[in-house]
């Protein structure tokens, strides 16, 4: 999860039971909170003065935004903790504070360091105060947004950070600018800022703050289990373009995108579902052939007669049926594209002529005794290892070589697990675009799971819940059996019983490769062992 993909939607949302308004698991209390801090404020100043009435909206401040990222924290699973303090400046805006700019950052948790400069623009506290409560010497006045930018910060840092603000609009600069850093860095220890301010230990507090939250989500949840009433509603599948964030798929972009305008043969390898095909159609647009046929064969799912007949065309009379002459798919894409799928399941006697024709450059149909030019550009995929095929005698490495002149390995979907949110609202938005979309919990189901039928089955996945969900934001039990998966269930499936070691290898063995689709070159790949051990494994009777 990344600062960005942060949606209001998804976490604003009514408890099931009295439609009370809920941010995560913290229950929101919306009033006219502008009027209300602006009585209080003068009240404040005139019985307490300008330093107390900062100091205690300071605090106010302070603990909203430690508890706003203590729940930031439990609903989501940060890409990193640099991603969950970005975050801070996103609901800073969406609570209407400011609309927050970090100008400068510089955040390792690990070693300790938070320092961090930026704007405030459209403060509400400035927006609220009437200008005939102007504090002496200029003192800035945002207060409330400074302690929630320290609260917050000192969650994300594990230790105090305060935040100044340095120069205030209310006092006539174009915007506000804060300054933040450890306290130890303004000259401060902790304990002093603590008793200036009448702050909890961040830690201690942190750890209530969880054990409310933990109590309020099981709470919800039982209410959310009770009251939860399913509403199918009719949708359409939808084809979807190439939606990316990760590195592994740009440079898997960047590769094609230089391919693309060369007459050069692409072999696509990938497992099942990765997108090959949507790979091979964003090729063909940006080969300088979009003007020309795109056309696609699926090598598996034609008998070898029928295919080379799909492939090469035939002439009248060559066979049972040949009633007239057939271009065929190599002659018909003219100078555009030719997608072979699943070319590893050509027959070897087929691939003989296959290649022939790609040295050549020219075909001849079936029966027939005239070649035509071949002008197509040829882009195949498989989602087998033709490597190892070759080495079997089961792939002409000839063959292999002119359809791998540049290869492209297509990453599954769990190795660009930072791919799994974007997509998942890209289909969402194509299967029901004014949906309330998906709850913390789901979308930490989405980014745990192993996807063995990657963007496929993620489509499938989005699609089975919007039809469940119906109008409702989408939650972990409307997604498939599969992701809801626990690994405390899948233990107690492979061990409830108390096998013994060998035993359990075994069924640990045999999960994977159910999850790998079969691959059992993936499968030996993830288990950390050769092909043969991973043979014996699975032929060896139970112990």
């Amino acid at each position: 999860m990344r600062a960005e993909d942060l949606r209001p939607e998804e976490l604003i949302r009514p408890d099931p039971v009295n439609g009370l308004p809920f941010f995560g698991s913290a229950r929101l209390v919306v009033t006219g909170a502008g009027p209300f801090l602006s009585r209080l404020g003068l009240d404040l100043m005139e019985r307490l003065g300008e330093p107390a009435l900062q100091a205690i909206f300071f605090r106010f401040g302070y603990e909203s935004g430690l508890g706003m990222a203590t729940s930031l924290s439990e609903v989501y699973q940060w890409e990193s903790d640099l991603e969950w303090f970005k975050a801070g400046s996103v609901v800073r805006r969406w609570s209407g504070l400011a609309v927050e700019e970090i100008t400068e950052l510089d955040f390792d948790r690990a070693a300790g360091r938070c320092r961090f400069q930026g704007l405030w623009r459209e403060s509400f506290q400035v927006r609220l105060r009437p200008p005939d409560q102007r504090p002496p010497y200029q003192q800035p006045i945002c207060s409330i947004l400074a302690g929630a930018a320290s609260g917050y910060a000192s969650a994300c840092l594990g230790r105090e950070v305060l935040v100044r603000e340095t120069d205030c609009a209310f006092n006539g600069a174009p915007a506000c600018r804060f300054e933040g850093r450890p306290v130890e860095e303004w000259g401060l220890t902790p304990e002093q800022l603590r008793r200036q301010y009448s702050l909890p230990e961040v830690n201690d507090e942190m750890d209530r703050l969880r054990q409310a939250l933990t109590t309020t989500r099981q709470q919800l949840q039982a209410q959310q289990d009770e009251l939860e009433r399913l509403r199918a509603r009719a949708v359409s599948p939808s084809e979807t373009g190439f939606v990316h964030r990760g590195e592994a798929m740009e440079r898997v972009l960047q590769l094609c995108l230089k391919a693309a305008p060369t007459p050069s043969s692409l072999l696509l390898v990938g497992e099942t579902g990765t997108g090959k095909e949507v790979l091979a159609r964003f090729i063909h647009r940006h080969s300088g052939r979009a003007d020309q046929p795109y056309l696609a064969v699926n090598c598996a799912a034609l008998p070898p007669n029928l295919l080379e007949s799909e492939l090469f065309g035939h002439v009248k009379g060559a066979f049972t049926g040949a009633d007239r002459d057939r271009q065929g798919l190599f002659v018909e894409a003219g100078a555009g594209t030719l997608f072979l799928d699943e070319v590893g399941e050509l027959p070897l006697e087929l691939q003989a002529k296959l290649l022939r024709a790609l040295q050549e450059r020219e075909v001849r149909p079936v029966g027939g005794h005239q070649t035509r030019p071949l002008k197509a550009r040829v882009v195949s995929a498989t989602n087998r290892d033709l490597r190892e095929m070759v080495a079997a005698g089961e792939f002409r490495e000839g063959l292999y070589y002119r359809l791998a002149v540049i290869p492209v390995l297509v990453p599954p979907l769990r190795e660009r697990r930072e791919d799994i949110l974007p997509l998942a609202r890209h289909f969402l938005q194509r299967l029901r675009p004014q949906g309330p979309g998906l709850t913390p919990e789901a979308v930490r189901r989405l980014e745990a799971h192993a996807w063995p039928g990657n963007v496929r089955e993620l489509e499938n996945a989005l699609e089975y819940a919007s039809v469940l969900a119906g109008d409702q934001v989408i939650g972990p039990e409307h997604l498939p059996a599969d992701l809801n998966d626990t690994p405390a269930a899948l233990l107690d499936h492979l061990a409830g019983d108390l096998p013994s070691q060998e035993e359990l290898v075994r069924r640990y063995t045999e999960h994977v490769l159910a999850r790998t689709g079969g691959r059992k070159a993936e499968t030996a790949r993830i288990l950390g062992i050769g092909q043969n051990t991973l043979w014996r494994r699975l032929k060896e009777p139970p112990a």
